[in-house]
Formats: C-alpha cells, sequence, structure tokens
C-alpha cells in the first residue's frame, strides 16, 4: 500500500499518477466503464478510496472533504486522460 507521508516528504506527482492508475485499474475499472462512464474519479493514493462526480472539481472537493491531507489521481473514466487537448488546422478561403 501507499505510505501516508507527511508534507516535507510528499510523493512526486509521478509516484501519485503511476499509484492512481494502479489503483483504478486493479479496483475500479471495470465496474466504474460500466455504470460512470464520463464521469470523474478522485483516487486517494494514500486510502485506495475513489470518489465519482459529474465533474472533476467536485470529485477533487469530495475527496479533500473525506480527507484533506491525502493525495489523489484524477482519472475520467473511459478516458485515456483527464482531460484532452489539441488544435484544429483548418482551410481558410
Amino acid at each position: 500500500m501507499f505510505k501516508k507521508q507527511s508534507i516535507t516528504s510528499a510523493p512526486s506527482t509521478r509516484d501519485i499518477a503511476q499509484r492512481g492508475e494502479e489503483l483504478y485499474k486493479q479496483k475500479y475499472q471495470n465496474d466504474f466503464e460500466a455504470k460512470y462512464m464520463g464521469k470523474f474519479a478522485a483516487i486517494n493514493v494514500n486510502t485506495g478510496e475513489a470518489t465519482i462526480s459529474e465533474t472533476s472539481e467536485d470529485a477533487i472537493r469530495v475527496a479533500l472533504e473525506k480527507d484533506p491531507s491525502g493525495f489523489f489521481h484524477l482519472v475520467r473514466v473511459g478516458h485515456q486522460g483527464a482531460f484532452e487537448a489539441g488544435w484544429y488546422m483548418g482551410r481558410v478561403g
């Protein structure tokens, strides 16, 4: 299990993401993709608990209310990343 750490020895963002992805795949992916497609899950990497919500902000807010000192990995259920970014090049004229 991911060891709870003090603020001075906080895990790196890479460690949080890696642990969060492991937890998601092992504990939640199949169930969440059947029930919560497109919603957001904030996964507490210290406890393994996941919080589901319609928005990323609400998922994190509720998760922080449950554990203010937690470290969270955000997942958008059924998507490769929590957010999408890109660009489009169209023809003008």
